[in-house]
């Protein structure tokens, strides 16, 4: 990709700076629970740390993204674990010990705690947070509950957060959780839809009708197209890795697991459109430069120095036509290095999915961007 640090960026004004941000929170409905904010989350991720007997950490966050761990045996209970998760992204963690046996594994959701208050989801503005110790259950006769016998615990595990940790932590509640849809702690992937003893995640054909998931419209029996191939609430169209394998959709080149890569496949997200006529496929198609997006609309700063529409007429590079993938990654990069710099200031404007939108838009628009050989013509 051509680099957005181009030098010649240096000949943007400074005062075009306070322009290009947008702030806002999208977290509507957040508890902060006695934490200081300074106006949002800052850019990049944190550092997620603790210690369990053993276990697979795993977050299911607002975008669809989704991160895991192992903990580090060390000889003793307490096996320390991080994960690096997104700062304004929420996320819901869920911790699995036992995990390679079917009949025995024990997962556990957690409800992170703090000053009285709780929420499954959360997000953080420091650079780690620390849970301390998490004790969990390593055998399914020591489970507080579990009902239906799926080795899922029915309710959330409660950790209560230090005053240290409490500072920056961010509780969102959430009136409607799409991650969580009958709001009972438990992620949806760890439901027991038709309850024959298998979590969501495990089982093949979550509804119990005779067809496989990947190959069902109606994976959790609503009787609605859910087009959610790996069944966290999130519909392909809005969720970054469509089949939960923990590689985002813009680097997976089998979207819907269904083992045919994605060059070769007519319906990436397997939702019974043809790509050609699919919307939520996840390939950028060409679009109007026009169009008055979201993308478009935060995109409009960058038209000091990249040119309108991102097709430069200067010797700044064009964006137009670029990799969406390659610019969200550049602009998520410069935001979390810190480096001095107008970019740097420009990336650490906006919030990941704004990110996200821009890419999308010049990823979407056709062409290369200005030919200076056409001035010689006019």
């Amino acid at each position: 990709m051509k680099t957005l640090r181009n030098a010649a960026l240096v000949l943007a004004v400074a005062a075009a700076l306070g322009a290009c941000s947008d702030d806002s929170s999208t977290e509507n409905n957040s508890n902060n629970a006695g934490a200081t904010n300074d106006g949002g989350a800052s850019s990049g991720t944190y550092t997620l740390k603790g210690t369990v007997p053993g276990t697979l950490i795993e977050a299911f966050c607002d975008d669809g993204s989704y991160f895991s761990a192992h903990s580090v045996v060390n000889g003793s209970n307490r096996h320390p674990f991080s994960l690096d998760l997104p700062r304004d992204v929420a996320c819901r963690l869920a911790m699995t010990t036992n995990e390679g046996s079917a009949d025995g594994r024990v997962i556990t959701p957690v409800r992170l705690v703090s000053g009285g208050s709780g929420s499954i989801a959360f997000s953080n503005d420091d650079d780690a947070l620390d849970l301390g110790h998490v004790s969990l259950a390593l055998s399914r006769a020591e489970m507080r509950s579990d009902q239906n016998g799926d080795g899922v615990e029915d309710t959330p595990l409660d950790v209560a957060l230090t005053d240290a940790e409490r500072q920056a932590i961010r509780l969102v509640v959430k009136d409607r959780d799409p991650l969580d849809k009958d709001g009972d702690g438990i992620p949806n992937v760890y439901e027991d839809l038709d309850d024959d003893g298998i979590p969501n995640r495990y089982d093949d054909d979550d509804d119990g009708d005779g067809l496989p998931d990947i190959e069902d419209h109606d994976a959790d029996g609503d009787g609605q197209d859910d087009n959610d191939l790996d069944g966290d609430g999130i519909e392909n169209g809005k969720d970054y890795d469509d089949d939960n394998d923990g590689i985002h959709d813009d680097k997976d080149d089998d979207d819907d697991n269904d083992g045919i890569h994605d060059r070769d496949d007519d319906d990436d997200d397997n939702d019974g459109t043809p790509d050609s006529k699919d919307h939520d496929s996840h390939a950028y198609t060409p679009v109007d430069p026009g169009t008055p997006t979201a993308g478009r609309l935060l995109a409009s700063q960058c038209a000091q120095c990249h040119g309108t529409d991102g097709r430069s007429r200067s010797d700044i590079d064009s964006l137009a036509g670029e990799s969406a993938s390659e610019i969200i990654e550049e602009m998520l990069e410069m935001q979390a290095d810190r480096t001095p710099g107008i970019m740097d200031y420009h990336a650490r404007g906006y919030t990941t999915e704004q990110i996200r939108a821009i890419g999308g838009y010049f990823g979407g628009i056709s062409g290369n961007g200005y030919d200076r050989d056409d001035d010689d013509d006019d």
